[in-house]
């Protein structure tokens, strides 16, 4: 049987270990929640980001689709000033793309398409030079309603991507989230246990201080309404078998009795 005082002791330790170790771990979980906040937050505003940027892009190419036709049909030099700032600002955007986009091959492929489409589309001009003005107007529109079309296509293929990617983080930081949760009701569900199974040790140390009562004549021990030998008691109470010694007073004490019985024995015989 382990002893009373180490159980209190065991008991002791443990209720302040416990707490200490848990509150750790809390801490830790807490630190983990925040930084998949963190991470989600930001995930949303590189999405949002994008998607400016994407706008943006979409309302320069039509800029320069309407300067590069207004060029090509009038001559007029700010026709041709509207389209360059345009494109400058279009290859701005593709830049910061890039950089945005770093690490997500769809999206870089994409870009390398967006950027063919502006060389082939923005940056040459397919009709004969040698055709009339009214002609050239009319093709320019059909070619420019045809470059706009596929740019408004590949851009908003690339915002769907971009928002599918967010969807799939916020995914993963919500199903991350929920399991940090159960971990905290883990435990906070093991502290409580333990602390109740440690209020318990303590009140059971504290039940069995209480006094017992011993017969002075027979050395037993009243257990509820019956007198019962001590080795019972111990047994019941906890577990404990007992086994018998004599201890060197008792021996001592044996020895001397049966010195002074052996020589009475002797002066008792006849002829003494």
């Amino acid at each position: 049987m382990i002893p009373v005082q180490n159980i209190r002791k065991t008991a002791f330790w443990m209720g302040i270990v416990l707490p200490v170790i848990v509150l750790v771990a809390m801490i830790w979980v807490t630190h983990a929640t925040s930084g998949q906040f963190d991470e989600s937050f930001a995930s949303v505003t590189h999405t949002y980001k994008v998607i400016a940027l994407l706008e943006d892009a979409q309302a320069r190419i039509a800029d320069a689709e309407t300067g590069q036709r207004g060029y090509f049909v009038t001559g007029k030099e700010d026709y041709f000033t509207l389209y360059g700032t345009a494109i400058s600002a279009i290859n701005g955007d593709i830049q910061q793309l890039r950089i945005l986009a770093s690490g997500n091959s769809g999206q870089q492929r994409n870009l390398d398409r967006f950027q063919n489409l502006i060389n082939s589309r923005l940056q040459t001009n397919s009709i004969p030079p040698n055709t009339p003005k009214d002609k050239m107007a009319v093709a320019l529109t059909d070619q420019g309603r045809e470059t706009i079309n596929e740019f408004r296509s590949l851009l908003f293929e690339m915002r769907q991507q971009e928002g599918n990617l967010l969807a799939s983080r916020q995914q993963k930081a919500e199903e991350q989230f929920l399991f940090d949760q159960a971990i905290s009701l883990a435990l906070v569900a093991v502290t409580v246990i333990a602390l109740i199974a440690i209020i318990g040790t303590v009140m059971r140390m504290e039940h069995l201080r209480q006094i017992v009562t011993v017969c002075a004549w027979t050395g037993q021990i009243k257990d509820g309404g019956e007198w019962v030998r001590m080795e019972d008691y111990l047994k019941k109470r906890f577990g404990v078998s007992v086994s018998h010694g004599l201890s060197k007073e008792a021996a001592d004490k044996m020895s001397e009795e049966m010195r002074r019985a052996k020589k009475q024995n002797a002066g008792n015989r006849p002829g003494n």
